[in-house]
């Protein structure tokens, strides 16, 4: 060693790589939080797009469950959840009869449309070309009713 120089301290070189480590392992723990952020950001933007467009066919139980989903109100969601659980326990119609206006909604939608209204009309004469079922013995009817021309 040369006069006049001073050798570091081991203690303050530890210091210091420490303190370069925890910065990088820092950023790069802030990187992938982020990543992680912005997947999550993507998928609530996704959960209110469906649910608008499911609340735009007529059905409101799933929209309300993506909603909540997407603003991060987990407690009103497991609620929602319990109760949709509570209406199929109990038999309630409610879900057919949202399904059902679902239904009805979907199928305007279609006839408003010339292809739609060329695929239903496709469905129906694709239905009344197929042959019919043949009766089984249990529920043959006593005098078969003569069939007449279907107008359409």
């Amino acid at each position: 060693m040369k006069p006049g120089e001073e050798k570091m301290n081991p203690t303050v070189v530890i210091w210091i790589l420490a303190a370069v480590v925890a910065v990088l392992v820092g950023r790069e723990v802030g990187k992938r939080l982020f990543d992680v952020n912005a997947k999550l950001m993507a998928k609530k933007r996704a959960a209110q797009v469906l649910a608008a467009k499911l609340r735009d066919n007529g059905l409101k139980l799933l929209p309300s469950l993506l909603e909540d989903f997407a603003v991060g109100d987990v407690e009103d969601m497991v609620e929602k959840i319990h109760d949709v659980a509570k209406l199929v326990e109990s038999g309630s119609d409610a879900i057919e009869k949202e399904l059902e206006q679902t239904y009805e909604n979907v199928l305007g939608k279609k006839l408003a449309t010339p292809e739609g209204m060329a695929l239903i009309k496709a469905k129906i004469a694709e239905i009344e070309g197929a042959p019919a079922p043949a009766p089984t013995p249990a529920t043959a009817p006593a005098a078969a009713p003569a069939a007449g021309p279907v107008k359409s």
